[in-house]
Protein backbone atom coordinates (compact mmCIF):
# COMPACT_ATOMS: atom_id res chain seq x y z
CA UNK A 1 0.00 0.00 0.00
CA UNK A 2 2.84 2.37 0.86
CA UNK A 3 4.61 1.48 -2.40
CA UNK A 4 1.49 2.43 -4.39
CA UNK A 5 1.31 5.83 -2.65
CA UNK A 6 4.99 6.56 -3.28
CA UNK A 7 4.74 5.43 -6.90
CA UNK A 8 1.64 7.59 -7.42
CA UNK A 9 3.38 10.69 -6.05
CA UNK A 10 6.45 10.07 -8.24
CA UNK A 11 4.27 9.70 -11.34
CA UNK A 12 2.34 12.86 -10.45
CA UNK A 13 5.56 14.84 -10.08
CA UNK A 14 6.85 13.51 -13.39
CA UNK A 15 3.61 14.45 -15.16
CA UNK A 16 3.61 18.03 -13.83
CA UNK A 17 7.33 18.69 -14.40
CA UNK A 18 8.46 21.09 -17.14
CA UNK A 19 9.78 19.32 -20.24
CA UNK A 20 13.40 19.99 -21.06
CA UNK A 21 13.73 21.97 -24.29
CA UNK A 22 16.98 22.12 -26.25
CA UNK A 23 18.53 25.49 -26.97
CA UNK A 24 17.76 26.90 -30.42
CA UNK A 25 20.42 26.67 -33.08
CA UNK A 26 22.79 23.91 -34.08
CA UNK A 27 22.86 21.66 -31.08
CA UNK A 28 24.38 18.17 -31.06
CA UNK A 29 21.01 16.73 -30.06
CA UNK A 30 19.35 18.17 -33.17
CA UNK A 31 21.98 16.69 -35.49
CA UNK A 32 21.65 13.30 -33.80
CA UNK A 33 17.89 13.39 -34.42
CA UNK A 34 18.41 14.09 -38.11
CA UNK A 35 21.06 11.40 -38.35
CA UNK A 36 18.72 8.90 -36.70
CA UNK A 37 16.01 9.75 -39.23
CA UNK A 38 18.44 9.23 -42.12
CA UNK A 39 19.58 5.90 -40.67
CA UNK A 40 15.98 4.73 -40.31
CA UNK A 41 15.19 5.73 -43.89
CA UNK A 42 18.23 3.83 -45.17
CA UNK A 43 17.32 0.80 -43.05
CA UNK A 44 13.92 0.59 -44.77
CA UNK A 45 15.58 0.47 -48.19
CA UNK A 46 18.36 -1.96 -47.21
CA UNK A 47 18.25 -4.85 -49.73
CA UNK A 48 20.24 -7.08 -47.36
CA UNK A 49 17.64 -6.92 -44.56
CA UNK A 50 16.16 -10.33 -43.79
CA UNK A 51 12.42 -10.76 -44.32
CA UNK A 52 10.48 -13.83 -43.18
CA UNK A 53 6.92 -14.83 -44.03
CA UNK A 54 4.73 -17.89 -43.78
CA UNK A 55 3.73 -19.69 -46.97
CA UNK A 56 1.30 -22.57 -47.25
CA UNK A 57 2.62 -25.15 -49.75
CA UNK A 58 0.25 -26.73 -52.25
CA UNK A 59 -1.37 -29.85 -50.79
CA UNK A 60 -0.75 -28.94 -47.16
CA UNK A 61 -2.40 -26.86 -44.47
CA UNK A 62 0.75 -26.38 -42.43
CA UNK A 63 2.52 -23.08 -43.13
CA UNK A 64 6.25 -23.09 -43.76
CA UNK A 65 8.41 -20.15 -42.73
CA UNK A 66 10.45 -18.80 -45.67
CA UNK A 67 13.26 -16.29 -44.99
CA UNK A 68 15.20 -14.31 -47.59
CA UNK A 69 16.68 -10.85 -48.04
CA UNK A 70 14.56 -7.97 -49.32
CA UNK A 71 16.56 -7.96 -52.56
CA UNK A 72 15.91 -11.66 -53.13
CA UNK A 73 12.20 -11.21 -52.35
CA UNK A 74 11.88 -8.34 -54.83
CA UNK A 75 13.74 -10.31 -57.51
CA UNK A 76 11.53 -13.35 -56.94
CA UNK A 77 8.40 -11.19 -57.18
CA UNK A 78 9.67 -9.64 -60.44
CA UNK A 79 10.56 -13.01 -61.99
CA UNK A 80 7.24 -14.57 -60.94
CA UNK A 81 5.36 -11.67 -62.53
CA UNK A 82 7.36 -12.01 -65.76
CA UNK A 83 6.70 -15.76 -65.90
CA UNK A 84 2.98 -15.18 -65.38
CA UNK A 85 2.83 -12.53 -68.10
CA UNK A 86 4.74 -14.79 -70.51
CA UNK A 87 2.41 -17.71 -69.86
CA UNK A 88 -0.71 -15.58 -70.22
CA UNK A 89 0.63 -13.91 -73.34
CA UNK A 90 1.22 -17.25 -75.05
CA UNK A 91 -2.39 -18.37 -74.61
CA UNK A 92 -3.83 -15.41 -76.52
CA UNK A 93 -1.73 -15.75 -79.68
CA UNK A 94 -3.56 -16.59 -82.87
Amino acid sequence: MIIAAVLGSVLLQAATAEPVRPAPGNSPAASKTVDAAVVQAKAKDDPNQMVCRSEIPVGSRLPVKKCMTKGEAEMRKFEDRQALERSQGDTYRH
